[in-house]
């Protein structure tokens, strides 16, 4: 059989058919279809935005001039009555009455008014006195009925005339019927805008004047007005105004039809809405105010409350119309979901804003219709390249299956073959392929069989050899370590005791050198606990004895053992223990232990007068342990190191600051057996933080089965004990023995034991019965009589 290389196979094949740049140019084509179509519709959106723009800015400039203008023509007849009602006030005497001699009287609450209905009506205060003056004012007045009936009565945007003087005459067109119950039996004419807008303090001009949108005391409703002062001699006879309702301003000047659907409304120079119609009042959630229920009489102006000021209401649009007022951009409003162009324009007569909104939506409507369109036809053009290829495929696939068991069947045999290589009584198979690649590979695995299964088998060897001389290696640390621990304890326990000089027979240097000794065994043992700890915890020989403790008691059993180190380095110590951490159910010893080797090195690797805090946060499920210190603080590089088994940052042999190298080690092992994690972070120079994340209580031990008698008896911890020990010679083999058992904490006076025993908790309290005299053995049981053995009954323990 011819055999054949696999690439000249395979580059046959695929020449032949060609899939992938066919698939390529199809799919570069329909992505620049929908990039171009994309391209023309953002250019003809940004077209139409721009023309919008321009046609609304246009559009609002010529509605601000129309507005403008009618203000204007109002402004106009406001200053053709001003100089006809000063000139009546100057020719006071020559009367002329325009609808014959008007009839007055005075109503029930004091008010004297105008009987007969012809003209305007008129109202004198009841607090105005009437005199032959007041009389003469109310009659000559009546030349002012011809001039306010007709300017109300040709223009329909003005709905009222009036004439209100100093002494709170008012004279108004069209007629009120019962004036005196609109109005009330008094009306302070100079307490309405209307009248004090145009008085020399706010008017020095004496133009005309405009005001914001108030409630009309004549019943009209929301209104605005065009005021003018009526001087005689600079004496403020009064003040006429031309009244336009809100109203009648929304359907003669803000209801016009505007392309694009968009909407006007009409703003003060304070920001107050003058008026705005329906849709208006839909976007921005407000009701204008036209109408008004009148139950009382209006005795002060009443002005549109603050939610109709734009700038200064609480609603979301504030800060979009502040900008636009103070730049005269076009910005974009969104509301509800929706995007809004607006625009504004001054009005020049009496420099309001006037702003248009328009519905984007509807502005753009044309092109996204275009562009739906051709996305569909895009989608179309797909669909139908779709279904080509997958006719493409299917006899493309068929043709290409005959081609690909030629190469796949011979690979997939000499798979099975590899899958096998685990299995020692395995024998390789040749493949039988025409492929010479395919081939080649067979023989080459046949080799390198053989070569794996000789070598496998020398490194199985190496590997029990390394794993015997590892066990034995932890049975020799472990057995020394219980081995030299024995003559530590009595040598630690005879110095302790050779140092108080009892007998008064050593001298200073003896007790010199038997602290020594003491410090040096004390050293000696905690480095063989590390080591036997590492030990044990290599080897998983460590039980937990989980249940349940008291933080805060237990915090502070650890601080107070600290308390001297921190105070001969002058260290400042702070302890913080979030109030909601009462208790948690852990290996109460293990978790001091971690806290105990953290606390540690902070204190060993900080200077004097630097600070060292330890504190305990409360994470819901979790407590965090936080020790932080001032200290030399750790290397970066160093920093992924420390917790590996005799690292140290410095491990020379001059090194400043003693150690095994095991503390941290130990932490991050027994930190794992009980199922938290430890964190550090470090600036050299500066300090370090250890974080370790404990769970409050450990998974597997949150409900123990009260008949679970092995897991209690392996839980059980060794119990905390206090001995009076004034012959410790005497006693030192018992102390010995009794440590291995029990926590052993030797007193030498009375004293001594009842201090201890206000400061700390203790299981059981041991006295020797013959050194103590039958008043302090019955003092003693006063105090602790469940907790009393004598030495002489250790059985009892």
């Amino acid at each position: 059989m011819k055999k054949l290389f696999l690439k000249k196979i395979l580059s046959s094949h695929f020449i032949k058919f060609s899939l992938i740049p066919i698939l390529v140019v199809e799919i570069t084509l329909i992505i620049l279809y929908f990039s171009i179509n994309k391209y023309i519709a953002t250019k003809n959106t940004d077209l139409m935005l721009n023309e919008a723009i321009t046609s609304s800015q246009n559009i609002l400039k010529n509605e601000a001039n129309k507005i403008s203008e009618k203000l204007r023509q109002v402004s106009e007849y406001a200053t053709i009555l001003q100089k006809e009602h000063e000139s009546i006030f100057k020719n006071s005497e020559n009367i002329y009455l325009p609808n014959g001699k008007p009839t007055f009287d005075v109503a029930s609450n004091g008010v004297y008014y105008k009987t007969n209905k012809v003209g305007a009506s008129l109202y004198y205060s009841s607090n105005t006195k009437i005199t032959e003056v007041e009389a003469h004012k109310a009659l000559f007045t009546e030349a002012m009925d011809t001039s306010l009936k007709n300017i109300v009565d040709t223009n329909p945007l003005i709905m009222a005339s009036y004439f209100n003087s100093w002494d709170d005459l008012n004279r108004l067109y069209p007629f009120i019927p019962k004036v005196y119950e609109q109005y009330g039996e008094h009306i302070n004419m100079e307490d309405y805008n209307f009248y004090y807008l145009a008085d020399q303090k706010h008017n020095p001009s004496r133009k005309p004047v405009w005001t914001s949108a108030y409630l009309d005391p004549a019943g009209n409703g929301w209104m605005l007005s065009c005021i003018v002062p009526i001087y005689k001699n600079d004496f403020l006879e009064g003040v006429t105004g031309l009244d336009i309702t809100i109203d009648s301003f929304v359907k003669n000047i803000l209801d016009a039809k505007l392309p694009y659907d968009a909407n006007l409304f009409m703003v003060d120079n304070e920001g107050m809405i003058i008026a705005m119609p329906n849709e208006i009042e839909k976007l921005l959630g407000l009701k204008e105010l036209k109408d008004h229920l009148y139950t009382d009489v209006l005795l002060n102006t009443i002005e549109k409350p603050e939610e109709y000021n734009i700038l200064k209401n609480k609603s979301p649009f504030a800060e979009h119309f502040k900008n636009l007022i103070n730049t005269n951009s076009t910005e974009e409003l969104i509301i509800a979901d929706k995007k809004y162009l607006t625009l504004m324009e001054n009005v020049g007569e009496t420099n309001w804003k006037m702003m248009i909104l328009v519905d984007e939506d509807k502005l753009f409507s044309s092109i996204e219709s275009l562009r739906d369109l051709t996305n569909k036809i895009g989608y179309l053009a797909i669909g139908l390249l779709i279904l080509f290829y997958v006719i493409f495929f299917y006899i493309l696939l068929r043709r290409i299956n005959k081609f690909s068991n030629d190469i796949t069947q011979p690979i997939e045999f000499l798979s099975d073959q590899t899958t096998q290589l685990t299995k020692n009584d395995i024998e390789f198979k040749s493949v039988n392929t025409n492929v010479l690649e395919i081939s080649q590979l067979s023989d080459n695995f046949e080799y390198m069989i053989k070569e794996l299964k000789q070598k496998a088998h020398k490194l199985n060897k190496a590997k029990i050899i390394a794993e015997n001389a590892n066990k034995s290696k932890d049975e020799f640390l472990a057995n020394i370590s219980h081995e030299l621990k024995t003559p530590l304890n009595s040598i630690n326990v005879i110095s302790e005791i050779m140092t108080t000089n009892k007998q008064k027979n050593l001298t200073e240097k003896d007790i010199k050198n038997l602290d020594v000794i003491n410090k040096s065994g004390k050293n000696l043992l905690v480095l063989i606990n590390d080591i036997l700890d590492y030990s044990k915890l290599n080897v998983g020989k460590i039980n937990l004895d989980i249940r349940e403790f008291k933080v805060n008691d237990f915090i502070k059993n650890i601080v107070n053992s600290f308390e001297s180190q921190f105070r001969a380095k002058n260290i400042n110590f702070e302890l913080n223990i979030d109030s909601s951490l009462e208790s948690i159910i852990t290996d109460e010893k293990r978790v001091a232990q971690i806290i105990n080797n953290l606390l540690s090195n902070a204190c060993k690797f900080t200077s004097e007068n630097k600070n060292v805090s330890l504190s305990l946060i409360d994470q819901n499920e979790y407590v965090k342990i936080k020790v932080q210190d001032e200290g030399i603080g750790i290397p970066s590089d160093k920093l992924k190191l420390i917790f590996d088994r005799f690292s140290q940052v410095d491990s020379t042999t001059t090194r400043k600051f003693t150690g095994t190298g095991l503390g941290l080690t130990i932490c991050k092992e027994l930190v794992k057996l009980l199922k938290g994690e430890i964190k550090v972070e470090s600036q050299e120079g500066k300090g370090s933080i250890f974080e370790v994340t404990l769970p409050k209580i450990i998974k597997g031990f949150e409900e123990v089965d009260s008949q679970d008698t092995t897991l209690k008896n392996r839980q059980k911890t060794k119990q905390n004990i206090i001995f009076l020990n004034p012959n410790p010679i005497n006693y030192i083999t018992k102390v010995v023995e009794l440590k291995k058992r029990y926590e052993i904490k030797q007193v030498f006076k009375k004293i001594e034991l009842i201090n201890a025993l206000q400061e700390n908790q203790y299981d059981k309290v041991l006295v020797d019965e013959d050194s103590l005299s039958k008043e302090e053995l019955e003092e003693l049981k006063k105090l602790i009589s469940d907790k009393l053995i004598y030495i002489q009954h250790l059985e009892d323990l």
